[in-house]
């Protein structure tokens, strides 16, 4: 390698001053090299990509829609189909009780279908979209309650009874996909508007079973306390004792 950059250099000694006494080597690697030619490289055209167009996706409202609105109807008389739909849900809310309740709280269907009928017995009917899903019923014709004792509750409540303003509730039922506190307390509200709208007195009765299990107590309080000036009380309480008896009073032969 040195040999090479010394022929070069004696190559160019014309064109370069001479230094005396001093050798020049030069390094191959400092030799002029010839540049490189280096292909430019192709600019590839590229076609215009077609914007994507966005997946339509449902809603956030579309994907969860808000609850059918419930409906709130006063009947006088109701017959026919929906009759018979309301005594199958009747059946179907009332017919468990029949092992969870001494007193009977299932009417026959006789019965049942000519209570809706009567104009005297009002009928409070939720509809969730076009189904009924709930019923009340309540009414100030006191003899038209098999359950209660009219001169009881007239001697009771006099001054309600001079205004024919005694009203009693006779039924309160929810379906049962449906049921819960909210649907209860709006067919509760709307049944207690009727004698409130009257200035009147209601009675219902409970029992210990639905007492317990819904709380009555305090939901009577808690319903009650929307109605400006209104009292809770416990107008009677009827109590079924159960007596053991596995054996009868031992008795001894006439002497």
């Amino acid at each position: 390698m040195a040999e090479i950059a010394t022929q070069r250099l004696d190559d160019s000694a014309a064109s370069e001053p001479h230094h005396t006494g001093v050798k020049v080597v030069r390094h191959a690697s400092r030799t002029i090299r010839p540049k490189a030619i280096h292909p430019r490289l192709a600019v590839v055209q590229r076609e215009a990509e077609t914007a994507a167009k966005p997946e339509v996706t449902p809603s956030i409202i579309e994907q969860y829609p808000a609850a059918t609105a419930i409906t709130v109807t006063h009947e006088r008389s109701v017959v026919g189909p929906l009759a018979e739909t309301l005594w199958n849900d009747y059946l179907a809310n009332f017919g468990p009780l029949a092992d969870l309740a001494i007193l009977r709280h299932v009417d026959t269907r006789e019965g049942f279908l000519a209570q809706l009928a009567n104009p005297r017995i009002v009928k409070i009917i939720c509809w969730v979209g076009d189904v009924p899903s709930a019923l009340g019923m309540v009414t100030n014709s006191l003899e038209d309650v098999e359950e209660v004792s009219p001169p009881f509750l007239r001697a009771k409540y006099p001054e309600h009874a001079a205004r024919d303003a005694i009203f009693v509730g006779m039924l309160v039922m929810v379906s049962q996909p449906l049921r819960g506190k909210t649907l209860f307390s709006r067919l509760y509200t709307e049944l207690w508007q009727v004698p409130a709208l009257a200035g009147g007195v209601l009675i219902f009765d409970v029992c210990e079973f639905n007492r317990t299990l819904h709380n009555t107590d305090k939901l009577a309080v808690q319903i009650a306390s929307a109605f400006p000036h209104s009292e809770v009380e416990v107008a009677d309480r009827q109590t079924w004792y159960a007596i053991r008896l596995p054996e009868p009073i031992p008795t001894f032969p006439a002497k």
